[in-house]
């Protein structure tokens, strides 16, 4: 398994090179070395002073003193080098290795002359009391060494290889045999130790290749991360300058719709109907722009409440009924009929499960050509001591396969739309659908196969409200008719820097009997105010030359006091998106038609001061 990683480390990176694997074990070593030099100090001690003992017991004290003397300055000696080599990090550690090296070789010298001084008496119990340690004290140093072959070998070649001549000399079988043995474990335990050494370079290469292969995967994360980014700015830019020629496109035909009414002529009338549904179907496209960014932006926090899903999936109903009728399909409702009112209350913000439903039923629709569609609610069987509704919308269209069920719910992704007819969409509903569910805590499932129709469900947590107490039903849908007198009268003041924009927006509030100020800028929005024009209520233009919508509202107010505002804006970009919302003034979209522009005036005239977003 290990091999896989090195191999696909390598793929991405170059191997490490032999001098830095060099440097890298070096430096290993060097902190292996530290870790058994620190620990062993005391236990070093306590053996070389039972070897002096041994010694002194043959009649050899002094010379036993001396050596054990010597022998204690060198390993303080060595425990310095290796503090001093550690708090060195920009310093050559194989330097420092050659260095300990020559002191391990020092104290091979010394242990080599204490058994030459051993065995220049006759052999006695303490020569076997001094080959037992020895003989530990060799296979206990393989791992203090960490992997240093060579240093080893030659400390044990002075040390014990002396010891195992003196044995040799005695000429006795005995003696040979245990002079030979004391060489082959030398030789057995250098092998191992070069072994170590294999085994930490190869280790050192794991984890350099692993560290080259993090970077790599994290420079890929992050030229992903860029990519969505810039994809985000540019659906941003492009719905920005999109939305500012159909914004004033949007102004003028619902003048021109005003003016339709007025006039019996039939002609003017269905011309302004084809201009208002070819501008909704680009609103539609530029709304789940709009839908997309704000959701990156993480601008739309959800407002969890009881909600009475009976009222609101028959109001997404009726909305679709008329759609669904054209198409001769069938457009059924399932909820649970109960006499208690607590029957689907379900704990969710309304709003956005109602842009779930409606993205839903508005795809359901569109790809079923016979037959029709469920939208329902029903009571999920308790599990683990809780219920859940399971809300869904089913269909009886073509079914997605099984190896696209996954990528419809990418932006974009459209099953059998090569074209790009823009009639069908850009292919974001169910990418929204996603995102929002997950905003709302809603577990996402969607069922489907070939010709068999598809159901998209989503399960949602129970509510219980007081006795007595209404749940949130939706609001009731107000009409779309414009009613040219329910702001006559009011005082508005118009800012933006598109001069179209401003005639638009004048000639259309002028119509509704609005008493209208319009300037390009702050200056000239202050100027009105100078002259002795006390607006009701302030429209303007999120993102102008030199300021911004927020910065002239703030003006105002310096001169006025506070005063309602609807900020309007084709920004989708989230950071801006943040902003407009945190502003605390009512907030608008371009393009805007003319009965949202209605519904925003009014509503901000009635709450007064700033309204919230």
């Amino acid at each position: 398994m290990s091999g896989e990683v090195v191999d696909d480390a390598a793929a991405v990176a170059p191997a490490v090179s032999q001098a830095d694997l060099a440097q890298r074990v070096a430096r290993e070593q060097l902190r292996l070395i530290q870790g058994q030099v620190g620990r062993l100090p005391l236990a070093s001690a306590l053996i070389d002073v039972f070897i002096c003992w041994v010694v002194a017991r043959v009649g050899l004290l002094g010379p036993a003193l001396l050596w054990l003397s010597v022998l204690l300055a060198v390993q303080v000696w060595r425990w310095m080098e290796v503090r001093r080599a550690i708090a060195r990090p920009t310093a050559d550690p194989q330097v420092a290795l050659r260095s300990l090296s020559t002191v391990l070789m020092l104290l091979g010298v010394l242990r080599g002359s204490l058994a030459l001084v051993l065995f220049s008496r006759p052999v006695q119990v303490e020569h076997y009391f001094f080959t037992m340690v020895y003989v530990g004290m060799m296979a206990g140093a393989v791992g203090s060494v960490a992997g240093l072959a060579w240093p080893f070998f030659v400390w044990g070649a002075l040390a014990c290889g002396t010891l195992a001549a003196a044995w040799m000399a005695q000429g006795t079988a005995d003696a040979i045999w245990q002079g030979v043995l004391i060489l082959v474990l030398l030789v057995m335990l250098t092998g191992h130790v070069r072994d170590q050494r294999k085994g930490l370079e190869q280790f050192i290469k794991l984890a350099y290749d692993n560290e080259r292969l993090a970077e790599s995967l994290r420079a890929a994360r992050d030229q992903a991360e860029s990519a969505s980014l810039s994809k985000t700015r540019f659906f941003a830019a492009a719905s920005h300058d999109l939305r500012q020629p159909l914004h004033a496109l949007s102004i003028n035909a619902t003048t021109l719709e005003i003016l339709a009414r007025r006039d019996a002529n039939p002609m003017i009338r269905e011309l302004s109907q084809s201009i208002n549904r070819a501008l909704n179907q680009s609103n539609s496209l530029l709304d789940s722009l709009l839908d997309i960014s704000n959701l990156d932006a993480d601008a739309v926090k959800p407002q969890l409440r009881a909600t009475d899903l009976g009222a609101l999936l028959a109001s997404v109903r009726e909305e679709f009924a008329a759609l669904a009728a054209r198409k001769g399909l069938a457009l059924t409702l399932e909820v649970p009929t109960t006499a208690t009112t607590t029957a689907a209350l379900a704990w969710t913000d309304p709003d956005l499960l109602r842009r779930i439903l409606n993205n839903l039923v508005g795809n359901a629709l569109k790809f079923s050509h016979a037959g029709g569609v469920t939208l329902g609610a029903a009571r999920v069987p308790e599990s683990d001591g809780v219920a859940a509704w399971r809300v869904f919308v089913s269909d009886t269209g073509p079914g997605i396969a099984a190896a696209e069920q996954e990528r419809v719910f990418e932006e974009f992704y459209q099953i059998g739309n090569p074209s790009r007819d823009r009639s069908k969409g850009l292919g974001l509903g169910l990418s929204i659908v996603k995102r929002t569910a997950a905003l709302l805590g809603a577990p996402l499932q969607l069922t489907s196969r070939s010709g068999a129709g598809t159901c998209v469900e989503l399960r949602l947590m129970p509510a219980e409200t007081p006795q007595g107490a209404p749940a949130d039903a939706p609001e009731e849908a107000t009409d779309d008719a414009l009613d040219t007198g329910m702001l006559a009268g009011l005082r508005v003041l118009v800012v933006d820097d598109e001069a179209e924009i401003l005639s638009s927006l004048q000639g259309l509030l002028a119509q509704l009997g609005c008493e209208v100020r319009c300037a390009p800028d702050g200056n000239a929005a202050v100027a009105w105010l100078a002259q002795g024009f006390a607006p009701q209520v302030l429209l303007i233009d999120h993102r102008l030359r030199d300021e911004s919508g927020t910065d002239v509202i703030a003006r105002v107010a310096a001169v006025l006091g506070p005063v309602p505002a609807v900020i309007v804006t084709g920004d989708t970009e989230p950071a801006t998106i943040q902003l407009a919302h945190a502003a605390g003034h009512r907030v608008i979209h371009k393009p805007v038609q003319g009965a949202q522009l209605i519904r925003a005036l009014r509503e901000a005239v009635e709450r007064g001061g700033p309204a919230g977003a």
